[in-house]
């Protein structure tokens, strides 16, 4: 069914060493407003965006 919210059955991939560093140099430059705004912002990539 479309737009279903089933979660995927494939088994996530890793991210590489330099995938990470990236996104974590990325939270870091742009977490403004304390652990609120950081919780946020590392929802956002490493849950909605990345799928980690």
């Amino acid at each position: 069914m479309p737009g279903s919210s089933t979660p995927s059955t494939e088994k996530p991939v890793p991210p590489t060493f330099a995938e990470a560093l990236l996104v974590w140099i990325k939270i870091g430059l742009l977490s403004f407003g304390g652990p609120t705004g950081q919780i946020g912002l590392m929802h956002r990539e490493l849950v909605e965006r990345c799928r980690w």
